[in-house]
């Protein structure tokens, strides 16, 4: 099973602020974060049926099966895996001038599908220990869990948003609208998010936005961190995490830059540790047939993640009547995290990943990966090690 710093890099993935025109009307940029916009996403989310009663919601279900090759011989290289993912946003108040009061709600969880896929100890995912994972939905062989269970507020005429109760915060922040979303994208964890920042899920939490202009944004959230993944979020633990992110959008709106300063304090249940550290990203839209994106970050003292990461990324358009499909290509090296008791993170792990979304109906694609994974577990004495996979997704 995943540790918690590499499940904080949760599969949510809604998406990014969307590409908005700059006579926008307020609130466009922070509703683009918060809320499913399908005009600019997959087909599948649903709004305008249930528009009038507040409710939107989107359900992934997916059969991935995984092979490793130059993996831990005594595990078992391939595994047969059941996934899902739902999340829901219902309006409890309605104000058309405000914005409301919502709840949300998300649940995530992957399931084996043999018998010894369903033994988490067998799962082919426990042969690379490291912040790179095969899917990255996977939290072990049986487990489900709610990343996310919070009322959100928004006020000064949709331009403030506030979000309080157990967040999953790469919902909102660090959202890169082609590498944010292990169903439909990349599935390797060191391009779904940020590994240096690390943004937690299932913990007790407040953030708040504003909407500066039509063009820029500002958040800050302070959450609670559970020294292991799983636990109660009302425990006793002292980890929290404070970060914050100033979005703007650039050349005409066809491209986002985000920055995200950090402070997290990390309870290991011996001692505290204390580090800061900056995150970044860009995602620019060239053309219709091509997006590109690129991430880093950089943590000083860093317990928790990684000490530094780089990762870049492209999305492309193959086939110009099948407006849907698109080839994934990227690459990025990690360095681990600065740990004076396992010296072997401080050496680079560099992946890479092909995949291609091939989306059969409005509801239905068909994903295969490819990944390669030098110096697993930072570990340069280890051999390489190449994943090969499919998913089934359905969505609706």
């Amino acid at each position: 099973m995943m540790n918690k710093h590499i499940l904080a890099l949760a599969m949510a993935g809604l998406m990014a602020a969307p590409v908005i025109a700059q006579d926008s009307a307020p609130g466009d940029l922070l509703d683009g974060i918060n809320m499913y916009t399908p005009e600019d996403g997959d087909p599948a989310y649903k709004v305008a049926a249930n528009e009038k009663y507040g409710t939107q919601w989107a359900i992934d279900m997916a059969y991935g099966y995984w092979r490793g090759h130059n993996t831990d011989k005594e595990m078992h290289r391939s595994a047969h895996l059941g996934l899902i993912h739902a999340v829901l946003t219902q309006r409890l108040i309605e104000d058309s001038v405000n914005g409301g009061t919502w709840l949300r709600a998300e649940f995530s969880g992957s399931w084996g599908l043999d018998r010894k896929s369903a033994q988490t100890s067998y799962l082919v995912t426990d042969a690379v220990y490291s912040t790179t994972y095969p899917q990255f939905d996977i939290y072990g062989g049986h487990d489900g869990v709610i990343p996310e269970l919070s009322l959100m507020h928004y006020f000064a005429g949709k331009r403030a948003c506030v979000v309080a109760g157990m967040l999953n915060l790469t919902n909102y922040m660090d959202c890169v609208g082609i590498a944010n979303d292990s169903f439909h994208s990349f599935a390797n964890g060191g391009f779904v998010n940020s590994t240096v920042l690390a943004l937690p899920d299932a913990d007790l939490g407040l953030l708040a936005q504003y909407e500066l202009n039509n063009s820029s944004y500002a958040m800050v959230s302070f959450i609670r961190e559970a020294t292991t993944y799983g636990d109660n979020p009302f425990d006793d633990g002292s980890g929290y995490l404070l970060a914050g992110e100033y979005g703007r959008q650039i050349l005409d709106g066809a491209a986002t830059v985000r920055f995200n300063p950090f402070f997290r304090q990390v309870d290991d249940g011996k001692e505290l540790h204390h580090t800061v550290g900056l995150a970044a990203n860009i995602e620019y839209e060239v053309c219709d047939e091509l997006t590109v994106y690129a991430r880093t970050g950089w943590g000083a003292r860093q317990e928790l993640g990684n000490a530094f990461d780089f990762s870049c990324g492209t999305n492309i358009k193959l086939i110009p009547s099948r407006e849907d499909d698109f080839l994934g290509l990227a690459v990025g090296v990690f360095k681990g995290c600065n740990s004076a008791d396992e010296p072997t993170l401080n050496n680079r792990e560099f992946v890479a990943e092909a995949m291609y979304s091939f989306q059969v109906n409005d509801y239905f694609k068909l994903v295969p990966h490819l990944q390669y994974i030098a110096n697993p577990a930072y570990d340069d004495t280890t051999s390489d090690v190449v994943y090969m996979g499919v998913q089934a997704v359905i969505s609706f």
